[in-house]
């Protein structure tokens, strides 16, 4: 039997490759006579470049955190194609904070427009930006500020790229000392959320980055400022491009400050791991996330996975599951890892014993 195991990851838990591996050694245990390939997967959130790197080179430079401290951190670089492919969660994440720093008024993209720059300087043809789990929402002024742009107050002055000063912009500039002309830009992310508004950048993803409602409300006012300021200055209006708000407004910043084109992260991952290849291969497929809730099927990587592998046996696996599965006929079993009366920090901390169990049972469901 050829299984593929196709897995996210567990969110602050372990990643899509760990989640792979823990299920495969239970499968290996019980039911040795199975022919397992793990291919750990991302929605251009935290371990995509993981999900993707195969004869890339890995570029090792030093550049800001959201709170502009230097940090070492990485980009793949393909010679060949000249192509980067950038991860913004590596510098611009919630991964890079304690919890008690989470503060959107006061983290930037700047250091994902320091990765920029770099690839830029090594003759980048195109740049591709994964743009999940940011711990941002400054509508992508840092990355722009990294790269020769200046935002300006009512009064002249130079403002911080950080989201506090989207609500004064009065005006932008840009230096001109790079040419972004010569390069192609590609905006990677599943979200599909305006720049502003009730479903905007502030209002639907700012509270997990830490904002307080004063300050979700303030955000969401910047983000309309920089949109008309935008608009009046280029004739782009960033508030009609699905995906604009992503990463605290970094997609609709991609387009204005970049001339960027924002594309499905889950389906450019499933073409650069061939997805659909190895799935044609395997008899069963294996995956899940953290939480499969009614969210998942709002076109989630583990949703579009589905409808990939629409004609193949499937089963998820969710650290928590909450969600009807009956309208999803090749799903042939699930199983939740975390069980009733356990803490969700305690499932948390021991998920790759949890999962190493599952792949266990799972073993002897195929056995028998």
């Amino acid at each position: 039997m050829q299984i593929l195991i196709a897995p996210d990851s567990f969110k602050d838990s372990l990643s899509a490759r760990k989640v792979a591996e823990s299920i495969a050694e239970g499968i290996s245990q019980t039911f040795s006579q199975a022919q397992i390939e793990i291919l750990p997967l991302a929605d251009g959130g935290e371990g995509t470049l993981e999900a993707i790197k195969s004869t890339q080179k890995e570029v090792k430079i030093m550049a800001s955190d959201p709170l502009f401290r230097k940090l070492p951190t990485e980009y793949l670089w393909d010679e060949k194609t000249k192509t980067a492919f950038i991860e913004m969660a590596k510098i611009s994440g919630l991964e890079c904070l304690k919890p008690e720093e989470r503060n959107p008024d006061k983290t930037s993209t700047f250091g994902t427009g320091e990765l920029v720059l770099d690839a830029l300087k090594q003759k980048a043809k195109k740049i591709i930006l994964f743009i999940g789990g940011s711990a941002t929402n400054d509508g992508g002024i840092g990355l722009a500020a990294a790269l020769g742009y200046f935002f300006y107050d009512k009064d002249g002055n130079t403002l911080n790229p950080i989201g506090e000063s989207l609500i004064e912009i009065a005006s932008y500039s840009y230096s001109g000392a790079i040419d972004l002309s010569q390069t192609e830009f590609i905006v990677a992310t599943d979200v599909t959320n305006p720049f502003y508004g009730e479903n905007g950048a502030a209002y639907i993803y700012a509270k997990q980055k830490g904002a307080s409602e004063d300050q979700i409300r303030m955000l969401d006012s910047g983000l309309k400022n920089l949109s008309e300021i935008v608009s009046k200055t280029q004739n782009i209006d960033v508030q009609t491009i699905p995906g604009a708000g992503a990463a605290g407004g970094l997609g609709g910043g991609a387009v204005a400050f970049l001339n960027a084109k924002v594309i499905s992260a889950a389906d450019l991952v499933f073409e650069i791991c061939d997805l659909q290849e190895k799935i044609q291969k395997a008899d069963i497929i294996i995956t899940g996330e953290g939480r499969i809730d009614e969210q998942t099927w709002n076109g989630k990587l583990i949703a579009r996975l589905l409808e990939t592998a629409k004609n193949k046996k499937v089963i998820l696996i969710g650290g928590s599951v909450e969600t009807n599965i009956e309208n999803k006929p090749n799903v042939i079993k699930v199983y939740q890892i975390k069980k009733p009366k356990m803490s969700l920090e305690y499932a948390k901390a021991i998920a790759a014993d949890l999962l190493f169990e599952t792949g266990k049972e799972i073993g002897l469901f195929f056995k028998d």
